[in-house]
C-alpha cells in the first residue's frame, strides 16, 4: 500500500471515531489540544455542531497560538458553522497584518450567531 493510501485510510478512521462522539466530548478535546493528527475534528465539528455549541470554542482556538494548519481547519469549520463566506480561513488563521483586524469582524458574526461570548 502506497503512502497516500495510507494517510487517507487513517484520516477515514479518525473521521470515523470523531463522528461517533457527541459534540461536547469533541469540544473537551479541543480544550485539552487533543486535536488528532488527520484534521477530522475540525470537518465533524462543522459537519454537526451549532452556532450555538461550537462557535465560541471555536473562535477562542483561532486566537490561539496553536499550528497554524489546526488554525486553518479550525477557521474553515466556524466558517462552515456560521454559513459565512465573507472570508477565506487563511485571512482568519495566517499570522497576516490583517489578521487581528479580520479576527474582530468575525467576532461580531459570531456574537450575533451564538450570543455574547466571555469578556476579553
Amino acid at each position: 500500500m502506497n503512502w497516500t493510501r495510507q494517510y487517507e485510510d487513517a484520516a477515514d478512521a479518525e473521521y470515523a471515531r470523531c463522528l461517533a462522539r457527541p459534540v461536547e466530548g469533541l469540544l473537551d478535546d479541543l480544550r485539552r489540544g487533543r486535536t488528532g493528527d488527520y484534521f477530522q475534528i475540525w470537518r465533524v465539528l462543522g459537519e454537526r455542531g451549532s452556532a450555538a455549541q461550537v462557535a465560541w470554542p471555536l473562535y477562542d482556538f483561532l486566537l490561539s497560538d496553536r499550528p497554524y494548519l489546526d488554525r486553518y481547519h479550525c477557521a474553515n469549520a466556524l466558517l462552515r458553522v456560521l454559513d459565512c463566506t465573507a472570508f477565506e480561513a487563511v485571512q482568519l488563521s495566517a499570522n497576516w497584518s490583517t489578521r487581528p483586524e479580520a479576527l474582530l469582524q468575525l467576532r461580531a458574526r459570531v456574537e450575533a450567531a451564538a450570543g455574547a461570548g466571555p469578556e476579553r
